[in-house]
């Protein structure tokens, strides 16, 4: 990895607009409208009064794979995605325009023989008036970069669950088709629909996006945390620990703190813990 070149880097940003098609493809993607008499989840997908879940802040002016650059030096093949940060500072409406900033904020090694993390922050700000919307902060595992040493400001460090049982659990069964949806939403990475490749990269049929699993997560956590009422989410994080297959049953974890929740994903089908490390403020 050239450091020199990666550190402060300026992605390509510019504008990005949409309508509540968009909203509504993002809410369909992370497994909502399975039972549509659900008037909870309805409300995301009903373009009458319709809400957004702030997760959508994650899918919006997506860079595409920059780090796949010559000029990075990165051994991008080796790339996954390693951990994300949420931080939203108004409601998302259900159509608008956003100026999207991205730049490289810090890199941290995990050691030549591990990788190195590299860390890359986009912020959304309402065109019209400048106002800040939200942050997203997207943790890349570059594993065959690491030695190359700590550099910039990244996100503090992510602490691990506590050990004692959650104070709630809330159980969802993935839909077999939620991959094909999600995908519509802007990542076309052909592991998440084409059962080569995903068999190329070592898995037995294509995998769930991490961010998918990312914003049913979402979802469990403003109803629980907020009422339902997106408004009151804040925003959250966590790590990518295990890949989902479209289909698994999952299990949200929570666990009651001053101004929001400590969480996780653990797979019940699987019985490993997919999404680690959670944390989320109202």
């Amino acid at each position: 990895m050239r450091v020199d070149k990666v550190l402060g880097y300026a992605v390509k940003g510019g504008e990005v607009s949409w309508t509540g098609k968009d909203a509504i493809l993002y809410a369909l993607g992370v497994n909502l409208g399975r039972d549509p008499l659900n008037r909870g989840e309805l409300a995301y997908l009903f373009e009458k009064d319709m809400k957004v879940l702030p997760g959508f802040a994650m899918v919006l002016g997506h860079p595409g794979f920059w780090m796949r650059e010559p000029q990075f030096g990165i051994d991008w093949v080796k790339i996954v995605h390693a951990e994300q940060f949420l931080e939203t500072s108004r409601p998302i409406p259900s159509s608008g325009t956003a100026r999207v900033d991205i730049r490289v904020t810090g890199i941290v090694d995990k050691g030549a023989d591990k990788g190195a993390i590299v860390y890359y922050e986009k912020t959304l700000s309402d065109a019209a008036t400048g106002a800040e919307i939200a942050r997203v902060t997207t943790g890349a595992f570059c594993r065959g970069d690491g030695g190359c040493g700590d550099h910039g400001v990244p996100p503090s460090s992510l602490a691990a669950t506590p050990e004692r049982a959650p104070d709630r659990s809330v159980t969802r069964e993935i839909d077999l088709r939620a991959a094909l949806i999600y995908r519509l939403s802007g990542d076309f990475n052909p592991l998440h629909i084409d059962p080569e490749t995903a068999r190329q990269a070592g898995y037995e049929r294509p995998i769930l996006h991490g961010l998918c699993t990312m914003g049913l997560a979402n979802h469990v956590l403003v109803e629980e945390m907020a009422g339902g009422d997106p408004e009151r989410f804040k925003g959250f994080a966590c790590r990518f620990s295990r890949p989902v297959y479209p289909g698994d049953k999952l299990r949200v974890d929570i666990w009651n703190e001053d101004g929001g929740a400590r969480w996780r994903v653990v797979s019940e089908t699987s019985g490993q813990v997919v999404l680690d490390r959670g944390r989320a403020r109202v």
